[in-house]
């Protein structure tokens, strides 16, 4: 599905008193991120709110895209005025695991820039959704000297994703 098809389908389902669906597809979200690239592009606006809120989180490829993009933005490499670095770590720390782990951790063990590996690390923390390969990474990334990858395995050990929880 591309982004007019999309927004078709929004009409239709409005008509019925539908929402829009959640993104799913990859597809749809790659043309929604060209238009957030694109500053002077007509259909922007609709397009970062549906890039922010309407994107399904979890391991579907629309996450896939939607962690890659804002890994770009917290790297510099892409310049977007209403997604600040900050605000990509936070919609990283929303998206419940698989791709955004992936993004997180590469930005831990694999970047030069302490700044940005500590602030990766301090979202990874309150992670719950980390696989055994996710894991391995880590431990790997410890054994190759990393002191943000003991850091985070200790966090994980004492179970602080939870324990940090605020009160209820």
């Amino acid at each position: 599905m591309n982004y007019n098809d999309y927004i078709k389908e929004i009409a239709e389902r409005k008509a019925l008193g539908l929402h829009p669906k959640p993104i799913d597809g990859a597809e749809l979200l790659s043309d929604i991120i060209s238009q957030i690239k694109d500053s002077s592009n007509k259909h922007r606006e609709d397009s970062l709110k549906f890039f922010i809120y309407n994107t399904l989180p979890g391991t579907t490829k629309a996450a896939g895209v939607k962690a890659k993009f804002l890994k770009e933005i917290i790297l510099g490499e892409s310049i977007i005025e209403e997604i600040t670095p900050e605000f990509a770590f936070e919609q990283l720390s929303h998206m419940k695991g698989g791709p955004s782990i992936e993004v997180l951790l590469d930005l831990v063990i694999l970047n030069k820039d302490i700044e940005i590996a500590k602030q990766a690390a301090e979202v990874l923390k309150t992670q719950v959704f980390l696989y055994e390969a996710d894991v391995e990474r880590l431990e790997e990334a410890y054994k190759k000297g990393c002191p943000i990858s003991k850091e985070l395995i200790e966090s994980y050990a004492q179970a602080e994703f939870f324990t940090k929880l605020p009160e209820v």
